[in-house]
């Protein structure tokens, strides 16, 4: 009589270890509601139409990504007055900017007169001709846009604020005006101008 042969404990183990997975699929399964087998594909290469009506899913708001407008008037650039100017067929106007009317005089404490109205447009000129500007349209018309600009880091409607070349036309630049009017820089040399905190138009000598 030959004696019994014995397994290998590898092939043991690894019996063992089936049995095991075998028992967890087997109660895994146990938990599932049997269905209907589907021959549908999960994925297609062709074009299918999605009705969003019958989607329930939660939409997000986005909001629209508005991009810097790169302008770059040529040194030839039309300057109307000191807030608003022309290139490329297309008008632009600084919105937190009140312009300054280019026929202004400015009459100082002892009588000096000064070409206010000039000195400003000239300002905002200096500012934009052959000068690279990165501007936000605020509002645009149909030939007319309201920007608000800078130049080498600089804000051009609060520049023109600072130095008593145009005065705010918005609450953001109240604070700018109020600094020059005190300096008596540029329009604020003139006591009218500073009474109404604006220089009415067109004052002669």
């Amino acid at each position: 009589m030959k004696p019994a042969m014995k397994r290998p404990a590898k092939r043991t183990g690894l019996a063992q270890v089936l049995a095991l997975l075998l028992s967890a699929v087997t109660a895994q399964a146990a938990g599932l509601e049997s269905g209907p087998v589907s021959d549908d594909p999960i994925w297609t290469d062709k074009p299918v139409r999605i009705d969003r009506k019958a989607q329930a899913y939660e939409r997000l708001a986005v909001e629209p990504i508005v991009l810097p407008l790169r302008l770059h008037p040529t040194a030839r650039v039309t300057v109307f007055d000191s807030a608003s100017f022309a290139d490329g067929g297309r008008l632009y106007v600084l919105t937190d900017a009140v312009p300054v009317d280019p026929k202004r005089f400015c009459r100082d404490a002892d009588g000096t007169v000064a070409v206010c109205g000039q000195q400003a447009r000239i300002a905002l000129r200096r500012l934009v001709a052959g000068k690279s500007l990165t501007c936000e349209e605020d509002i645009r018309f149909s030939g007319v846009s309201f920007l608000t600009c800078s130049a080498g880091g600089r804000d051009l409607a609060e520049t023109l604020v600072a130095t008593g070349a145009a005065s705010a036309a918005t609450p953001r630049l109240a604070g700018t005006q109020e600094d020059a009017m005190r300096r008596k820089t540029g329009i604020w040399i003139d006591a009218e101008c500073r009474a109404l905190k604006r220089c009415p138009p067109g004052r002669r000598r």
